[in-house]
């Protein structure tokens, strides 16, 4: 008999706990002028709420005269991926170079020896290969054209993506 009283006392202990915890889940307070965080993140490439979309900023490539005067040449280095065979091209800065069997066309834009990027402009910070990139752009037939930097020490920095070739930059060639 005292065991029977003893496993109901136990069950209304615990059944009263259980029934205590059971408190009403507040929202955070969030300060005044705060965006809303209910609905959780935003879709993927979306800004939060509350929060301007990042514009593209347009900046001026300036090339330095003396970076000019010293590098007229880039060295690329283009990859066959279906031949897997890979070779270097020196291309002059302004010119184009056609791709080995595609009908893809390169055109070397600008060399900056010493990759710097401000608020309004890109340029070098000096005529030494400390930071290389080259700006380029990629021609080919019924796609859009393809404009922007590869970096001889960082080539994963916004490569140019292609299903059959791949294009790296080696370094600049000075006079």
């Amino acid at each position: 008999m005292l065991k029977k009283i003893v496993a109901v006392a136990v069950v209304l202990v615990l059944a009263g706990s259980f029934g205590a915890c059971k408190k009403k889940e507040e929202k955070p307070q969030v300060p005044p002028g705060h965006p809303s965080m209910e609905g959780g993140m935003p879709p993927a490439g979306m800004p939060p709420a509350g929060m301007p979309a990042v514009q593209k900023v347009d900046r001026q490539v300036v090339v330095p005269k003396e970076v000019a005067a010293k590098w007229t040449a880039v060295k690329l280095n283009i990859e066959d991926k279906a031949a897997k065979s890979k070779k270097d091209y020196v291309v002059n800065v302004g010119s184009e170079i056609a791709v080995p069997n595609t009908q893809m066309k390169i055109k070397v834009l600008a060399f900056l020896p010493d990759f710097r990027m401000g608020d309004k402009d890109i340029t070098s910070a000096s005529d030494k290969p400390n930071n290389p990139a080259a700006q380029i752009a990629v021609q080919e037939p019924g796609k859009e054209e393809w404009k922007g930097w590869l970096y001889s020490m960082h080539p994963g920095i916004h490569p140019y993506q292609h299903e059959k070739v791949a294009i790296t930059l080696v370094g600049g060639v000075s006079k």
